[in-house]
């Protein structure tokens, strides 16, 4: 009778899952989703996210043809804009734009006479 009591609580080894290839790489494509995270992938898949940012490292590293080029930011975006200034600038005016950076903001001051100046420094700095 004893014996009985000890085999029904013995515990149960929990087996390592293992998944193939192809679901991993679906996998990772989901999480390239816009507007998706790695974690609510892992969610709906009942995998650890951590096991699923492995993967994504994993195939990054060793397989060029998961990364889509679709979803890389281009490092400059021209804009067509035509200024049209009916009012003539008063040239005493100083302009100021500040740009975050992660030790010290950036931050560049400017007459309003010389704004073709700026535009041709900011198109120099964004090539």
């Amino acid at each position: 009778m004893n014996m009985d009591i000890y085999s029904a609580t013995l515990p149960v080894a929990k087996k390592r899952r293992k998944y193939s290839k192809e679901f991993k790489l679906s996998i990772v494509n989901a999480c390239k989703n816009p507007n998706t995270s790695i974690a609510s992938v892992a969610l709906q898949h009942s995998i650890n996210a951590n096991l699923v940012s492995r993967w994504i490292r994993i195939f990054s590293h060793h397989e060029g043809a998961v990364q889509d080029p679709t979803h890389v930011n281009p490092a400059f975006i021209a804009l067509p804009y035509t200024a049209a200034i009916s009012q003539p600038i008063d040239e005493r005016i100083t302009l100021c734009i500040t740009v975050p950076h992660t030790n010290n903001d950036i931050q560049l001051k400017w007459q309003t006479s010389e704004i073709p100046a700026l535009a041709e420094l900011l198109k120099a700095l964004a090539t």
